[in-house]
Parts: C-alpha cells; sequence; structure tokens
C-alpha cells in the first residue's frame, strides 16, 4: 500500500463514481478553511487500480523542541472516498494511514463523516469512532407533489402556506449579488446564539465559495422589500446541502425558513439532486429544537459519526497536559475535543 500527502487530488476525484464525488471532497471546497497554520490537503493510499482519498486540514506545530503535526476534516462532512467497495482494501488503508502518520510524527487526527455516504467503514478497527447526531434529508427523486403530500408534516405545510400568505417571497441568487446580508444575518444569528468562533468566518471565506465553489448559490427570503432570511445551498451530482442560514430574529413569526427549504428543495430538484442534505440539531438531542425543525420536512434520517485517532499517544498526552496546565479555564470546556490543544 503506497501512502502519499497531495497539495492537489481533483484529477483522481475524477476517477471516482459520480455518486461519491460530493462538494465536501473537492479541493475547492476543502481549501476554503485553509489559514496559515492549517493547509489543505489530501492522504492518498493506492494499491494497484485502488484509490482511498482523504482530504484533510494538516497543521505543523512545534512542541518540546520537536516538529509535530495533526490534521482535521473541514467543517462539514468529510472522511475517505474510495473508487471500490472491497472492504479488504479499506480496512487496509486504514492500517495504513495510521502507520504511516505514527511514522511521519503525527500526534492526532480528527474525522467528520459524510452521514449520506456512511464512509466510517472500517474506522473503528484504527480509531475511536462515535455516533454523534441524527441528520435530516428530504427525497427529492419524486414529484414535488408527492413530498409536499408524503415528507412535509402537515403543521409546517400550514406554516409554510402562511408565509407565502403573508407575502414572503423565495428568490434564488446565484450570482450572490446579496451576500454582504446574508453575511449580517448569519454573524447575528450566530451571535444570538452564542457559537463558538469556530461558527464564524471570515470575509473571503464567503467570496471564496461563491467563485470557487461552482455548484452553489444564494438563496434568500424578502418581506415587504427586505431580505429577513438566507441561506448557501451546495450541491453536486445527486446530493444537495443546506451549508449556512441566518435570519433576522424579529421576523421569525413569518416563518421564512420554512418557506425557504421547501423552495429551495424545488430549486435543488430542478438542478437534478435526488436526495437534499439539511444536517442535523446543534447536538445530538433528538428533542433539539433545530433537528425537530428539520424533521418536519422528511422521515429520512441518516447518522452522523465523528472519529479521533491518536498516532503517538504519549506526545498527544504531554501535549493536551501542557495546554490544560496554560489554559485552565478552558479544559473542562474543551475536555471532549480531541485537538482541544489548537484552542
Amino acid at each position: 500500500m503506497n501512502v502519499s500527502i497531495l497539495d492537489k487530488w481533483h484529477e483522481l476525484l475524477g476517477v471516482l463514481d459520480e455518486s461519491k464525488r460530493d462538494v465536501y471532497f473537492t479541493e475547492e471546497y476543502v481549501k476554503l478553511y485553509e489559514n496559515e497554520a492549517e493547509k489543505a490537503r489530501c492522504i492518498c493510499c493506492a494499491d494497484g487500480e485502488n484509490i482511498f482519498l482523504l482530504p484533510v486540514l494538516l497543521r505543523e506545530f512545534h512542541f518540546a523542541g520537536d516538529v509535530y503535526y495533526d490534521f482535521e476534516t473541514a467543517y462539514g462532512y468529510g472522511g475517505p472516498v474510495c473508487n471500490t467497495d472491497d472492504v479488504a482494501f479499506k480496512a487496509a488503508a486504514w492500517k495504513a494511514v495510521k502507520e504511516y502518520c505514527a511514522r511521519q510524527h503525527f500526534i492526532a487526527g480528527f474525522f467528520r463523516f459524510h452521514p449520506l455516504l456512511q464512509n466510517q467503514q472500517g474506522f473503528e478497527e484504527v480509531g475511536t469512532l462515535i455516533a454523534d447526531r441524527k441528520t435530516v434529508a428530504i427525497k427529492l427523486d419524486q414529484t414535488m407533489d408527492d413530498v409536499w403530500k408524503n415528507e412535509i408534516h402537515s403543521k409546517n405545510r400550514n406554516v409554510i402556506r402562511k408565509a407565502e400568505k403573508a407575502g414572503c417571497r423565495f428568490v434564488v441568487d446565484d450570482g450572490y449579488e446579496y451576500l454582504q446580508d446574508f453575511q449580517r444575518l448569519y454573524a447575528a444569528t450566530m451571535d444570538k446564539l452564542s457559537a463558538e468562533l469556530f461558527y464564524y468566518f471570515p470575509d473571503d471565506y464567503y467570496t471564496k465559495l461563491r467563485d470557487n465553489v461552482e455548484h452553489s448559490f444564494l438563496g434568500y427570503v424578502e418581506h415587504e422589500g427586505k431580505i429577513i432570511s438566507s441561506a448557501i445551498f451546495m450541491y453536486s451530482g445527486e446530493w444537495g446541502h443546506y451549508h449556512l442560514s441566518g435570519s433576522d430574529r424579529s421576523m421569525l413569526a413569518l416563518s421564512p425558513n420554512n418557506l425557504m427549504l421547501w423552495e429551495a428543495a424545488k430549486e435543488l430538484q430542478r438542478r437534478c439532486v435526488k436526495l437534499f442534505h439539511l444536517g442535523g440539531g446543534t447536538n445530538g438531542d433528538e428533542e433539539n429544537s433545530l433537528y425537530q425543525f428539520k424533521r418536519k420536512f422528511s422521515k429520512e434520517t441518516h447518522q452522523f459519526y465523528i472519529g479521533k485517532m491518536i498516532f503517538n499517544p504519549a506526545v498527544y498526552d504531554a501535549v493536551c497536559k501542557d495546554w490544560e496546565g496554560r489554559n485552565p479555564e478552558r479544559a473542562e470546556q474543551f475536555k471532549n475535543i480531541t485537538l482541544k490543544y489548537k484552542y
């Protein structure tokens, strides 16, 4: 098994079946999260014609006079993609990744797997796999009349109708002309939720997404000439994703988000998407309000897994202990975070 770390992998993705080439695995998407410390890379395992691709954000750092590395998959859903379903090859690839990283001074890796692909297969043999939360997806491989009748909860249908009667209107903004309005609404929403800094992005993140992620669009709901809700949607092949969203909290009584997701589902179906992934709640509680909101759009759920892999336990423990000693106020808050010493 040959293992290498690549800074370009666009052509290799091209050998995969289209059903596995989701936007989350592309160079363009992973590079949205690059910064001075972390670089978009792809760990590639190859054995004959079989290929295992794992896009990550790789970081180099110094500790106790030595150079070490760690990585995590980008925000959203990632993990590996392969051009084969051979279980033995995938297991061998995971083992090869772990052995390679241990030799190359990596100390840990954190993984966000893809709920639609269920690509965590075999990971439990080399790392710790955690069932994090359920996500929701709307099946669009049926008529929208059938989606309306069979998937959308009756109370949700009433809410969507009321939003329309109140004068709310959904607009597709392919050119991202109202990107600044989206950024304002998104930041205000994160502020209202007291979100971690992890959920805030620099201004160039949005312009890079607009300019480089080919299959995406901005959608917004306006009422009486004012944008009151907005979201970024991405799609690739048969899969669509509800990526980021923000709303005017003072206008939520009009239920603009309900209307937005329904209209976005119709737009994505027009773009040949068969499964519209809404994601999950803000935690793993199935009573979580965001999760319950999304469940009103579909009966279909998928399990989202996260994983951690420790390549050098002694160094990892020493790094964590050193960080905890220097950051006692954050030690409890981040105690369950694999790469907590980054914060």
